[in-house]
């Protein structure tokens, strides 16, 4: 075997580990891409969490206010005073009340 023999034979080596060395590169960079994406979409899922909360948030309170009116006015029109308990039939309307209001709130 001759000097120009073994120079292509290690040619070809230098070939096939250039090739090895190109796959493990875009290897690196496929999963380098894929953590990246990974960690936006984790990023975005928080942040709409963070909206339907909010959002789930404020629609309870709503339904709060219009729950605190009803009974006001309810016990405005029973005439009950301002420091006497509610009478049996205000407690069963404030039961109703509040799953109507649930009720409203599963549904949005």
């Amino acid at each position: 075997m001759s000097y120009q023999d073994t120079g292509i034979v290690e040619k070809q080596v230098v070939d096939g580990l250039a090739a090895a060395r190109a796959a493990a590169k875009l290897k690196r960079e496929k999963k380098a891409a894929s953590i990246v994406a990974r960690q936006k979409g984790k990023e975005k899922a928080e942040e709409e969490r963070m909206k339907a909360m909010l959002e789930h948030e404020a629609l309870a309170e709503q339904e709060r206010v219009i729950l605190q009116e009803k009974i006001a006015n309810a016990r405005k029109a029973m005439g009950v005073r301002k420091n006497d308990p509610n009478p049996p039939e205000l407690y069963r309307l404030i039961e109703d009340w509040k799953f109507e209001s649930l009720r409203r709130l599963w549904n949005r």
